[in-house]
């Protein structure tokens, strides 16, 4: 059962332990004062009492392994048995196989003597304490210290009295005295070889570094940016360059042609719904639908009319002379009608505004037998249908 109490106490502790924020470090040098429970393993009846004990502590190599110099007071009781008051004084070493984040555990094992102090003339005794513990820091400098074990007596004169045979040690299964132990302490540290702000100087540098990468790639991807929206605008800046380019040339041509001889008297055609407008001037090259250089002046006059007129509808009509074959012509006055209104969507005029119709040679306004009269029948027609 004390093992048991003993096992549960330490696990708990580690626990509490595990939530310390610093990492842990022994001190080179360090004093502490502890205080805890003893119960002697010497009879039947013994009964948990208060021990005390204080030490000096020594870093002997690098956190693995540390010395204690130690001096302790227990009274031992067992009631209508013995009763000693004990003064323990011992060298611990306290071996640490791993340290955690946290803490550090160890296990701990030395020599020993012990006097009992209560005046029944015991000897000198010798005494071995074995044992687990841990510490962690509270705060810069201290130390909170927690373990528990027994301490041994190499003989049977611990409590004043001779064991009887049928109550040996529980440990060694011997004439033996002993007792169980706990203590929860505080050490601090002594001279200026310990610097609790050091546990944290690997983290530091190792923080900084993060940082220091963190706001380089911060930097690098901020010039990315702004490259990236350099460039973005010196596109549309050029994009907006060539739309001005282009606007400037079409406003200049519309002006060339605007100041043209006859021009300022007929400057658009005048929509009237239901009515044709046979748009006179408007030429292709043979058996083709590419319109001449000539043409563009009628056409001009046909966008600023449609421009002047947003909610008018035309259908485009095509219409050839008989020279070709009448399949051809009914397709070539289609292609035709299409180029015009092709000319007209390139200059801006909405395209649902504009339907074309191919009639070929059906259509004529004069005979084909003159070169005079098939160039009348060869023309593009706008019929105002809204």
């Amino acid at each position: 059962m004390k093992r048991i109490s003993l096992c549960l106490f330490l696990i708990v502790a580690i626990g509490v332990m595990n939530h310390a924020q610093a990492q842990f470090r022994t001190p080179d040098v360090a004093w502490g004062l502890s205080l805890g429970g003893a119960q002697g393993d010497n009879s039947g009846s013994d009964k948990w009492v208060m021990q005390y004990r204080g030490f000096l502590q020594v870093d002997v190599m690098h956190d693995y392994l540390v010395g204690q110099v130690g001096l302790g007071f227990t009274e031992l009781y067992a009631p209508n048995v013995y009763s000693s008051a004990t003064g323990m004084a011992d060298v611990r070493l306290l071996f640490s196989p791993f340290s955690l984040p946290n803490l550090n555990p160890y296990v701990y094992g030395g020599f020993g003597v012990s006097k009992a102090l209560s005046g029944n003339g015991n000897d000198v005794l010798a005494m071995i304490p074995l044992g687990v513990g841990i510490q962690t820091r509270l705060s810069r400098g201290i130390l909170l210290q927690i373990n528990g074990g027994y301490a041994l007596s190499l003989s049977d004169q611990l409590d004043g009295r001779v064991r009887p045979d049928n109550d040996l040690n529980s440990v060694t299964n011997a004439k033996q005295d002993g007792f169980y132990g706990f203590t929860v302490g505080v050490a601090f540290s002594l001279g200026s070889g310990y610097d609790a702000s050091a546990d944290l100087k690997n983290k530091d540098v190792t923080d900084a570094e993060a940082r220091r990468v963190k706001e380089l790639a911060d930097a690098q991807a901020q010039r990315v940016k702004e490259q990236a929206d350099n460039e973005a605008r010196m596109v549309k800046m050029q994009a907006d360059a060539e739309a001005q380019r282009v606007k400037a040339l079409a406003d200049a041509e519309a002006r060339r042609l605007a100041g043209q001889k006859g021009h300022d008297t007929d400057t658009v055609f005048v929509f009237t719904q239901g009515k044709t407008i046979i748009l006179r001037g408007v030429n292709f090259e043979f058996n083709k639908a590419a319109i001449t250089n000539e043409s563009d002046r009628i056409l001009w006059r046909a966008y600023r009319a449609m421009m002047v007129n947003p909610e008018v509808q035309v259908v485009i009509t095509g219409h050839t002379d008989n020279v070709g074959g009448t399949e051809f012509n009914q397709g070539l006055s289609l292609e035709r009608a299409q180029t015009v209104r092709n000319w007209l969507v390139q200059k801006g005029i909405a395209s649902n505004r504009m339907r074309t119709v191919g009639r070929g040679e059906n259509e004529t306004v004069a005979s084909n037998e003159t070169d005079e009269g098939r160039a009348e029948n060869r023309r593009i027609e706008f019929y105002v249908q809204k």
